[in-house]
Formats: structure tokens, C-alpha cells, sequence
């Protein structure tokens, strides 16, 4: 099955959804919509596991198991913990050894079904008010300045240590616009070079 994806007018954030009860995955994202939250909703893991590879989000929600009796919702938070992103198991099957597994695989949070919608929205929250990871502070920085979409991804370029030219060929543009558009984001930010820029989101 195809991924569903919408993204509301305004986003407070944006996670990667894992679930193969599609009544429940489809009550849940439509809930996490209204709420402000950009949801991709996966049902399968290699779908999931691709996306994650691809996409930047703020968080992952997984159910321990999906289409199988493999756990491979774990593998999803245990992929969410290398990229450096914020994980939240959800289960209505709570085994105390393998809900000990998510967490030593770097789980944040852990919910038992069925549960309030408001509860799951006060963690999203929480998360995206306390970034956990590198990559939680950036986003969470890069979003407070306002940048638009296009900034925020010349900026994560940027913040890898790529040369304006390396910049160029990985998002598809020219030289100038890459200059533009770093200039841009030095301005947004208050800073005046990539070294203060990386110093401001990640003080020593």
C-alpha cells in the first residue's frame, strides 16, 4: 500500500507514522492532522524504513509489530535512534521484555492502546519544545528562524560541511542560488559564516 501523506497549513511538526490497522492508522493520523502535526502514515517497514532514510522528521511512532509476529516495528526505532530522531513505541500487545528491547533501542516514550489522542500530542509536543539528538536541535532551530523549505534544506547542506558546489549538484541548482540562498539563511539566522551557524545551533 501506498503511503498517505498531507500536510496541513500550518505544521508544528512533521512524523513518520508506522501502523497496519488501517482504521486505527487512519483515525490516528487524521486526529494527528488536526492538531498540526504532518503525518507520513506507512504501513509496511521497508516503505517506513525508506522514508526515514529520506525524509527529516521530528519524530517516529511505531507499532512493535506490523503484517508479521516479527517485532520489525523495534527496527524502526532502533533506525530512528542512528538517524538521531525521537521515537515513541505504541502496542496493544505490551510485553514488558520486548517494550525492555524498544527502549534499549533507543525508544523515548512507550504508549499501550487504546489511548488518548491528547496524550500522544502532549509527547509530540514535548519533543518538538525539547529536541532530543543533533538532528532535533537543528530542525527545531532552523524552524523557530522561519526559514522556508527550500532554506532549511540548502541549510542541513550547509550544516553537513558540503562546499557551495557540492551544495549545488546534491539539491539540483546552480552555484548562484546556492549563494543566495545561504546568504539568505546567514541573514534569518543573525550569524555571518558556517562556523557560527553550526556554533549557535550546537554550542560547545
Amino acid at each position: 500500500m501506498a503511503s498517505h501523506r498531507h500536510t496541513p497549513s500550518i505544521s508544528i511538526g512533521k512524523v513518520l507514522f508506522v501502523e497496519d490497522d488501517e482504521l486505527f492508522g487512519l483515525h490516528l493520523k487524521t486526529q494527528l492532522t488536526r492538531s498540526h502535526i504532518d503525518c507520513d502514515w506507512f504501513v509496511e517497514f521497508d516503505a517506513a524504513a525508506n522514508a526515514l532514510s529520506k525524509t527529516t522528521y521530528h519524530a517516529v511512532i511505531a507499532d512493535i509489530f506490523l503484517k508479521t509476529d516479527r517485532p520489525e516495528g523495534l527496527e524502526i526505532i532502533k533506525l530512528a535512534a542512528q538517524y538521531g530522531v525521537a521515537s515513541i513505541i505504541i502496542t496493544s500487545r505490551l510485553d514488558m521484555a520486548i517494550a525492555k528491547q524498544g527502549l534499549n533501542f533507543g525508544a523515548d516514550f512507550l504508549l499501550e492502546k487504546p489511548f488518548a489522542i491528547d496524550a500522544l500530542v502532549k509527547i509530540l509536543n514535548n519533543i518538538w519544545e525539547n529536541p532530543r539528538g543533533l538532528i532535533g536541535r537543528r530542525e527545531r532551530f532552523l524552524e523557530l528562524q522561519h526559514l522556508t523549505e527550500k532554506e532549511k534544506e540548502i541549510a542541513r547542506l550547509v550544516l553537513k560541511g558540503l562546499s557551495n558546489q557540492e551544495i549545488a549538484s546534491a539539491s539540483g541548482t546552480s552555484l548562484a542560488t546556492v549563494k543566495f540562498y545561504t546568504n539568505q539563511i546567514f541573514e534569518k539566522c543573525a550569524v555571518q559564516s558556517r562556523a557560527e551557524l553550526f556554533n549557535t545551533i550546537f554550542p560547545t
